[in-house]
């Protein structure tokens, strides 16, 4: 039997992605007294995380983990609500080089409740995403749960399996969490060098739209 917490299923993990320009520095300095400020103002605990490879250079997001799409919609009406964090959003318009975009993911299966729990600063968290074929959705959620364990049990890395709420229809995503860039590297090579793990990446190709499956990685800095 496939090992499920039901204590966290039925989370949500909310994201706000923004691309930033103006150097390496300032709008780093400027997404962490955001997050600051959100924490200051809602009863969340959002974490801030910059793109590591697979996304474009700038890139910011800040993560949270809620139960429900009322919890969301409540604590953004707190933040909106805070005179020190609309202060500092005006502010990050000199940074702004596209709109943000915002992402609910529902928690349908951890390997391990640290899936879920703040990482130290310095970690490292490694997505990825992927659209089902016409008629897959429910394979492909049956094998993204099989999967998921398969990995955590070769690198020891926790993962939560996830489905996307908006987007892509039916799009999944698995996100791995590593403790450090050589605690990734490790992951990695014991992946690479796993028959098994690889012979079930290669079985499930057929599920997906070609080319729709991405990696990416960020790494968190707040």
């Amino acid at each position: 039997m496939l090992w499920h917490h039901e204590g966290v299923t039925g989370q949500y993990l909310f994201s706000r992605t923004f691309t930033l320009g103006g150097g390496p520095v300032r709008p780093v300095e400027w997404a962490l007294a955001m997050m600051e400020k959100a924490n200051e103002a809602g009863d969340w605990d959002v974490t801030l995380w910059t793109g590591s490879f697979g996304l474009p250079g700038g890139t910011v997001a800040w993560n949270t983990f809620v139960s429900s799409r009322a919890e969301l919609t409540d604590q953004i009406g707190k933040v909106a609500g805070n005179r020190g964090f609309l202060q500092a959003a005006e502010m990050g318009q000199d940074f702004a080089t596209a709109p943000y975009e915002d992402a609910l993911r529902q928690v349908v299966h951890v390997t391990d409740p640290a899936a879920t729990a703040r990482p130290p600063i310095g970690a490292v968290a490694e997505l990825v995403t992927g659209i089902p074929g016409p008629g897959q959705i429910q394979a492909v959620r049956t094998w993204g749960i099989e999967v998921a364990e398969l990995y955590g049990a070769v690198t020891g890395a926790p993962v939560a399996f996830l489905v996307d709420a908006y987007g892509p229809l039916g799009q999944v995503t698995w996100r791995a969490v590593h403790e450090s860039p050589a605690a990734t590297d490790e992951a990695a090579m014991a992946r690479d060098a796993h028959r098994d793990y690889q012979d079930a990446i290669d079985d499930a190709a057929k599920m997906f739209l070609p080319g729709s499956v991405v990696r990416t990685a960020l790494v968190r800095v707040g």
